[in-house]
């Protein structure tokens, strides 16, 4: 039995299909399970990594679990791990962030690096996946997109190679089914490298049309991000890091290719996929 934290998010629901594509049971945690909306014969457990009890009754059997979380990430997944190891789960994976490998301190990479080490001291096995910046991050551009036909940027515009959800999705299911990635950290980048701006051309020829292109000012950035989390010293360095062209995701890591056998998604393949949001 394979679990699934995070089912219903975007890397979590990927995993869950290309599981069940693959023949392999699959047990979903879902905070809400009656609007799941999950593929026929998932088991559906309610609960979260956030709620221990929960965690007992979802672990029970599960041989190896992709491991998604969110909020108070450094205790869920101590929570995790704790109905890992009494349920004699031989394998986590992790869902990290690309974060961790970044030069400059702040609070993404901390709270991250966190979960990680809890889940090292656990005893169970352990692979990590470390993401740069996903594909439908530029989601976030849907409303000015429809609005006023232009991009207004968060992150910047230093250039960076953004990986689909479904990459992401693949790699986790070959370390939850397949051996010789116990102990290892995945730095995880889509195939080619491109700014901002270019990501917005993009999706402006998949529209059919001109998008205008703006960066954010960083104070901007930090109270919107501050304004989410109430924390505005870890807003002030996750913009910082962010912003900085010492992005571990800077370049293609070749990793999805390497472990799927296949290359990874293209941001224009993305676009297509989801034009509609953008309509």
């Amino acid at each position: 039995m394979f679990l699934v934290t995070g089912a219903t998010g975007k890397v979590g629901r990927e995993a869950v299909d290309q599981l069940l594509a693959l023949g392999h049971p699959v047990r979903a945690l879902s905070r809400n399970p009656e609007e799941a909306n999950l593929p026929e014969g998932v088991d559906v457990a309610a609960g979260s990594p956030a709620d221990p009890a929960s965690l007992t009754a979802a672990f029970d059997g599960v041989t190896a679990a992709l491991v998604v979380l969110s909020g108070d990430v450094g205790g869920e997944a101590a929570n995790v791990a704790a109905a890992a190891r009494a349920a004699g789960t031989s394998r986590i994976v992790l869902l990290s962030s690309a974060g961790i490998e970044h030069p400059m301190p702040h609070g993404i990479a901390e709270e991250h690096r966190a979960a990680e080490v809890v889940i090292e001291e656990s005893g169970v096995p352990w692979t990590f996946l470390r993401p740069g910046p996903f594909h439908a991050n530029t989601s976030w551009w849907i409303g000015t997109v429809r609005g006023t036909g232009s991009v207004r940027c968060w992150i910047g515009n230093n250039p960076g190679a953004p990986i689909d959800e479904y990459d992401i999705a693949s790699v986790a299911v070959v370390a939850l089914t397949q051996d010789g990635h116990l102990g290892k950290s995945y730095l995880l980048t889509g195939p080619e490298t491109l700014t901002s701006q270019e990501q917005a051309h993009i999706l402006g020829a998949v529209l059919g049309r001109d998008l205008e292109f703006s960066v954010a000012p960083p104070e901007e950035v930090v109270d919107v991000f501050a304004g989410i989390t109430g924390d505005r010293a870890a807003a002030e360095t996750n913009v910082a890091a962010l912003r900085s062209p010492e992005v571990p995701w800077a370049r293609p890591t070749g990793v999805v290719r390497d472990l799927t056998g296949r290359e990874p998604r293209p941001y224009r393949q993305w676009a297509v996929e989801n034009v509609a949001l953008f309509g």
